[in-house]
């Protein structure tokens, strides 16, 4: 279609035009753009739009829409077009976008906004060409030819990288030369929808067969949009009389789901397996029998690893090898924008995933290169790398020696960032996916509710944005303003975070040479009020307990209530700043906050008071996010002091108490203790699994309604603890519930501790566990592919916390790096295994059969953490045999055969 300027007649009207002339110059322009049609065919022809006044019904423009004799009208009204056109220069949506958006069912109900419409256009001619090379007539290829000729709608299933995107080209090709029309549409892209459909059949040239195809590549990747998709499809055939054949490609799980009761869904599956296509392609090459058996373990049933081997086999006379891929797809980039960008997109590929070209900003001329270069690809209006083996070869690549962890952030933060600012429509295709999928193969026989969780995570942030923009201080509540401005910008409301940073800024200092704590500007903030009514608890538990309940040695007379309270602030703030969207992201008071903490630590470690556990759990969660770990001095010294027994002068007694009576709880002062230690990096000790086990028998308590709080903060350690869903779903699906009836109908409870912070506390909360279970299902969903090649430090980057002597071997080294890194993932398969075994058998009833099973397991962790320490490069025989022993010991037949030095035929069987 020709370059066309949406609403050229709307955008020239004053700012206080009426309802008539803004009906009348969007009748202009909507056949303006029509008339760019009018050389061509069309299947969906616009005949006529009429300005319609009617008193008392709300005026509109009508418009009159023609195909195959059949006539339809559909009105957009005053409030739609207004929307529309306040939003186009963000969602770029035309007239007859809006227009595709009319003609769905109920098309505008309540909280319609204007969205991009996803492109519904063929690959370009060069990816077209590419999937020529790498088709093959297959049995797979002949079903589908077979069911498309007999009027049956398809669906192709099968593994990444098995030339399903191949074959559905193929038959799409076919049918463009045999004179029908083909809409495409490519699900990874959320804004691919039943309007992009439409909107292809507004604009693309009719088909001179009367037939239409519509490919629905990677079904899988958009769920939620399904029903939307084939209600749309239904409509087409029935109101509109088109005749309309589907063409898909999925995952055999999305396909299971689809066939569920719905008989408008009668899509015919065909199995197509990449090892056939691997097989005809090494057929078809002409590579002798010796370097095919070679090439087919290479590519490992991926048909493009195989083609690109078999290129290369061509042109080198030698078959390639895994790093010889990996510098075929790496070795031409040689800038360090270009690098960056095939990283990332490495990263976004091996969870199928890809980027969009408006989030490509400034890295779009090297991402130019790339495509230029066939390093990258440019289909529907967004970049991918190709296959997700290719992608994680570069992936792997670009770790080893680019740095690109450190330079560009680990493949798990790229892709939560990706999420993150991909809009709610990403978000709601991916949370979809993990609801109903466990694998390509497997759907899941329950859900786990993410996407209905997020949903009302979402509203309950634009209630918080509404209540943000009319008080951006929260009251002049630090704590509120801090934990809204965490939800605010984890669900990308931006600038309402930044709303509540100038706030904040302003209202405290710490930049001044030796400063040991932060200095509120115009005196202290509502929330030190908390901090008085903390003391009178505290006094109160004195008086029930004695005068010195606490090992601290802190009666509630002795406390510096103003003390106490800067330290927990210096926690928020370091928090605040540390987890700041990247544009308003300011190191400097980053780094001013970390040399604060490092004078504001007592010399035990603990922040004071060490009454308190909590407030030195709050500043090292803030540690934590200013993207400081267990090897930093400070954070080290304040896990120690958390994981002092109170015996020794610390205060961990198999939990944590609150110290503060009645305020806080000893379930959410332990839940917020394991959570600081895990960020930290501390690795799950047989202490810290003691408390977790203590904290899920205490259920009763912290589950308890008006105790949203705790249950939040235990959700989330449970989280960080176990890297299982199984036993949160329930919890979380009752705390959304209780939130959402909050949102509707608030109550303030003036007695309740902390109640004034409750919601954007929670809140925030909620947003981070979901951001957790996402990570955690998304990484079952797509195995280890993520951390397969995870760079091997040059030295061991764990920091022990309280920490141990260990002897070293003075052996030579024994142990190569990938044989070190199969022992690694052994002892991760042993701690997985006792992790498993505790959390199955803790809860309220301790039977003295399950405490010895659970005491059992905690010794073997003792174990293994003492043997983990050991175990290096030149770990000697003893070592690699007692986890060898361990490892039977635990995990049974389930234990793998591990690689022992020089491949020694005597070590133990």
């Amino acid at each position: 279609m020709p370059d066309y300027l949406p609403w050229t007649a709307v955008n020239a009207l004053s700012l206080n035009a009426g309802t008539y002339e803004l009906l009348t110059a969007a009748h202009t322009d909507l056949l303006a753009q029509a008339a760019l049609l009018d050389e061509r065919p069309v299947a969906l022809r616009v005949v006529s739009a009429t300005p319609e006044f009617r008193e008392g019904k709300g005026d509109q423009l009508l418009i009159r829409v023609e195909t195959m004799g059949q006539r339809t009208q559909v009105g957009l009204s005053e409030k739609v077009v207004r929307a529309t056109v306040n939003g186009d220069r963000t969602h770029g949506v035309t007239p007859l976008a809006l227009l595709s958006y009319a003609l769905q069912k109920d098309p505008f109900g309540p909280g319609w906004r204007p969205k991009r419409v996803g492109n519904a256009k063929l690959p370009s001619e060069k990816v077209m060409k590419y999937y020529a090379r790498l088709h093959r007539s297959t049995a797979s290829s002949t079903q589908v030819e077979q069911h498309l000729e007999a009027g049956r709608d398809v669906v192709v299933i099968g593994e990444h990288g098995c030339g399903k995107s191949a074959l559905v080209a193929n038959a799409a090709e076919k049918r463009l030369d045999e004179g029908d029309a083909v809409v495409w549409l490519n699900l990874t892209d959320p804004a691919d929808g039943p309007e992009s459909i439409v909107l292809a059949l507004l604009e693309q040239e009719a088909g001179r067969s009367g037939r239409y195809l519509v490919v629905l590549e990677n079904l899988h990747a958009n769920l939620p949009r399904l029903n939307e998709m084939f209600a749309c499809l239904t409509r087409l055939r029935s109101d509109f009389k088109l005749n309309v054949q589907v063409l898909a490609s999925s995952w055999k799980s999305a396909a299971a789901i689809l066939a569920r009761g719905e008989p408008t869904r009668d899509l015919r599956q065909v199995l197509v397996e990449g090892r056939e296509l691997v097989r005809q392609l090494l057929v078809d090459s002409g590579v002798d029998e010796t370097n095919r058996a070679t090439i087919r373990q290479l590519a490992q049933n991926d048909a493009h690893i195989a083609l690109t081997a078999i290129e290369l086999y061509e042109s080198r006379g030698t078959v390639p090898t895994e790093a010889d891929l990996e510098e075929h797809y790496t070795g031409r980039v040689t800038s360090d924008d270009q690098r960056e960008v095939l990283y990332r997109l490495a990263c976004l590929g091996v969870l199928e995933l890809q980027m969009a070209t408006r989030e490509a900003g400034s890295l779009e001329p090297a991402l130019h290169q790339l495509r230029d270069d066939s390093l990258v690809y440019q289909i529907d209006g967004a970049y991918l790398i190709g296959s997700r083996r290719r992608a994680q070869l570069v992936m792997n690549h670009a770790r080893r020696h680019w740095d690109a962890d450190r330079r560009w952030k680990s493949p798990e933060r790229n892709v939560w960032l990706h999420l993150q600012r991909g809009g709610e429509r990403l978000m709601q295709a991916t949370l979809g996916r993990l609801d109903q999928l466990v694998s390509p193969d497997t759907a899941r026989t329950d859900t786990l509710h993410l996407l209905s969780t997020w949903e009302t995570l979402i509203r309950l942030g634009r209630s918080m944005r509404r209540r943000s923009a009319e008080d951006s201080s929260w009251g002049d509540n630090l704590g509120a303003a801090v934990f809204a401005a965490s939800a605010l910008s984890q669900l990308n409301h931006v600038e309402s975070w930044h709303e509540i940073a100038k706030g904040v800024r302003q209202r405290w200092s710490y930049d001044a040479p030796g400063c040991t704590l932060p200095e509120p500007v115009g005196g202290v903030t509502a929330d030190y009020e908390d901090f008085v009514e903390i003391q009178q608890s505290m006094a109160q538990e004195d008086s029930i307990f004695g005068p010195a309940p606490h090992l601290a040695g802190m009666t509630a007379d002795e406390l510096d209530t103003g003390r106490m309270y800067r330290n927990w602030v210096l926690g928020l703030l370091l928090g605040f700043e540390g987890a700041a969207p990247v544009v308003h992201q300011d190191q400097d008071r980053i780094d001013q906050l970390i040399e604060v903490a490092r004078e504001a630590q007592e010399e035990d470690g603990n922040f004071y008071p060490a009454r308190v556990p909590w407030v030195t759990a709050r500043v090292v969660l803030g540690l934590c996010q200013a993207n400081l770990r267990v090897d930093h001095p400070v954070v080290r010294d304040a896990c120690n002091w958390l994981l002092r027994q109170v015996t020794e002068g610390g205060p961990f007694d198999n939990w944590w108490r609150s110290g503060t009576g009645s305020w806080n709880r000893e379930e959410a002062t332990t839940a917020m203790c394991l959570s600081a230690l895990v960020r930290a990096g501390v690795p799950m000790r047989p202490e810290m699994a003691t408390a977790h086990a203590w904290l899920m028998g205490r259920e009763g308590e912290w589950a308890t309604p008006g105790r949203e709080i705790d249950m939040s903060q235990v959700l989330e350690a449970t989280l960080l603890c176990t890297e299982a869903v199984n036993g949160t779903r329930e919890h979380l699906m009752t705390l959304f519930q209780r939130i959402a009836t909050e949102r509707r109908s608030p109550t303030l409870l003036a007695t309740a501790p902390e109640e004034r912070l409750r919601i954007p506390f929670v809140a925030a909360q909620l947003a981070d566990i979901v951001w957790r279970i996402v990570q955690l299902e998304s990484l079952k969903l797509f195995g280890d592919v993520i951390n397969q090649g995870r760079p091997e430090p040059a030295e061991p980057a764990e920091v022990a916390v309280v920490a141990e002597t260990v002897a070293t071997s003075a052996v030579g080294p024994t142990l190569t790096r990938r044989e070190l890194r199969e022992w690694q993932k052994g002892c991760e398969q042993i701690e997985a295994t006792i992790r498993d075994r505790i959390s199955k058998r803790d809860g309220p009833m301790r039977t003295p059969t399950v405490e010895k099973v659970i005491n059992e397991q905690l010794a073997y962790r003792a174990q293994l953490m003492k043997l983990t320490i050991q175990l290096d490069e030149h770990s000697d025989l003893e070592v690699l045999e007692q986890i060898d022993a361990l490892g039977n010991r635990v995990c049974g037949v389930a234990w793998p055969d591990l690689p022992w030095p020089d491949r020694r035929s005597d070590a133990p069987s």
